[in-house]
């Protein structure tokens, strides 16, 4: 409970900071241009050097994979029957950032395809990466990261790492860039990662007061209007340094693992009345005594007896008004007056979201 309302005050203590400071953010926080956007682009490779923990034989186009690989190597094979679990099929997937240039490093992404346990100390072999439009872009080898060796034991109840996907940093070489046109018929377009419209209202207000042609289509686009002379690197950077507050809905997260509970600024509570109540069983401890007798020759006879005690107490109900309350402290220190647990809250929570008392979206994560 301690730990709970710590974090409680952790996040009122975070958000009244930023609230103090009026929530401003830079525009590129919040939004992006239009054309420059990464795109995805993935392969089909091989990894070697695995010790007994790749694919199984039965996978066929692993082997297939391998027979493809020899050919082209100058090795025919006589069979596709490789008796070898040193090797495993693998997807290898990457995101080409906007405005990379020939022979820049990326990172890259390898995921098993087959039956593989493991890719600790396996080495990926040349795999060309592609686009939606089946061009190469980029070609990724080297060594991966898994983070788990294999003989770690696996231990019941405890969550171990996926050692069926690995990465490596700067093992992509980007063969092909994307062309980017940042302009298209003199205009400029903004897009909000999070589409709202008061923050597009609020964007192009605070661009017009940096000299800025700029206006609002819909909740999650803004066009800025260039002329064929301006500068447009100089422009874009001058967009992205101003500063605006965004709006966000009211909404309540609720992490019913780890017990956090954050509230937006925006929520509103309605009056409404919460009755908790609860049964407790108590058991206690075993306790022996004795009753003293005397026996046949008139010494003392110590027979010991055993007796436990069961209760059960059954609270009454108890019914709190909870009046008008913007902040989600008093809420806390509400449902505290009456013995609520962090996991009583979320519940409680959830019945007056259920019933209308209050006026926000509520997730469960």
């Amino acid at each position: 409970m301690k730990i709970f309302n710590i974090l409680i005050f952790i996040v009122l203590f975070v958000c009244g900071a930023v609230n103090a400071e009026s929530s401003q953010v830079r525009l590129k926080d919040i939004a992006h241009i239009l054309e420059a956007r990464d795109n995805q682009i993935m392969g089909f490779g091989l990894v070697v050097g695995l010790n007994n923990s790749g694919d199984r034989m039965q996978n066929s186009y692993t082997q297939q994979a391998i027979a493809n690989l020899m050919s082209r190597m100058g090795v025919v094979p006589q069979s596709v029957d490789f008796k070898t679990r040193n090797v495993a099929a693998v997807m290898v997937t990457a995101n080409l950032p906007p405005f990379v240039k020939q022979g820049q490093k990326i990172d890259v992404t390898v995921s098993s395809v087959g039956d593989a346990v493991s890719l600790q100390g396996g080495t990926l072999l040349i795999t060309p990466l592609q686009g939606a439009d089946d061009q190469v872009y980029a070609v990724a080898q080297g060594s991966m990261v898994v983070g788990l060796l294999p003989q770690t034991p696996n231990v019941p109840y405890v969550k171990q790492r996926q050692v069926t996907t690995g990465r490596i940093s700067g093992g992509g070489i980007v063969e092909k860039e994307i062309p980017v046109t940042l302009v298209n018929k003199n205009v400029l377009t903004i897009v909000i990662n999070e589409p709202d419209f008061t923050t597009a209202k609020r964007m192009a207000a605070s661009l017009k007061e940096e000299g800025i042609n700029a206006e609002a289509k819909d909740a999650g686009t803004v066009q800025i209007g260039i002329s064929g002379d301006e500068n447009l690197v100089e422009l874009i950077s001058q967009v992205e340094n101003v500063r605006i507050t965004p709006d966000s809905i009211a909404r309540i997260v609720i992490n019913e693992r780890t017990g956090t509970i954050v509230m937006g600024e925006n929520v509103v509570i309605a009056p409404c009345a919460v009755s908790f109540s609860g049964i407790d069983v108590v058991i206690k401890d075993m306790n022996l005594y004795s009753e003293g007798t005397l026996d046949y020759e008139g010494a003392n006879d110590d027979r010991y007896w055993a007796r436990s005690y069961a209760k059960l107490n059954k609270d009454e109900g108890k019914m709190v008004a909870l009046p008008p309350m913007p902040t989600l402290s008093k809420l806390v220190k509400a449902l505290n007056s009456i013995g609520a647990t962090p996991k009583d809250m979320m519940a409680i929570i959830q019945a007056m979201k259920k019933s209308g008392a209050i006026k926000a979206e509520l997730e469960i994560i």
